[in-house]
């Protein structure tokens, strides 16, 4: 399974709503345009993301590609309860690639795992729980000459 972080959109807007259809800027739109060939020695059959524009628009190119329908699920919004996004987790087949927000990492993983704009993880399952195996940056990381990562 493959949890990423949206790519860059910007500042939050002030108002709750009003964020929720904040898009992409211009490194964001070029890291989702990449992220089919960053990602592309993974086997996918879903694509879920949070409904927010700025999720939507990072895996949209990626969900095309690969013949995908997209999926918008509340669970991976930034505001979702950390039980209900795991209860997520457990329905979906490994193959899934999730798409959320900085918010919902950190609660999964109890803030101990950072992950950038436009990065992913590959989550493995180990003892009922899912756990951070292999880290992808963004391409706008890699190009910067930041390597890709694993946590032991």
């Amino acid at each position: 399974m493959l949890l990423l972080r949206h790519a860059s959109a910007g500042a939050p807007l002030p108002a709750r709503m009003v964020d929720r259809e904040r898009t992409l800027d211009e490194r964001g739109r070029d890291d989702a345009d990449r992220l089919r060939h960053t990602l592309e020695d993974y086997v996918l059959e879903r694509v879920v993301t949070s409904p927010h524009v700025r999720c939507v628009e990072t895996v949209r190119s990626l969900a095309v590609s690969r013949g995908l329908a997209l999926e918008l699920r509340d669970e991976l919004a930034p505001d979702a309860a950390r039980e209900s996004t795991l209860v997520l987790l457990e329905e979906l087949p490994v193959a899934t690639l999730l798409c959320t927000h900085r918010e919902v990492i950190e609660r999964l993983f109890d803030g101990e795992v950072e992950c950038e704009k436009g990065g992913a993880w590959l989550l493995d399952k180990v003892d009922g729980r899912w756990w951070p195996a292999r880290y992808h940056p963004p391409r706008s990381s890699v190009g910067a000459g930041r390597a890709v990562t694993a946590v032991g």
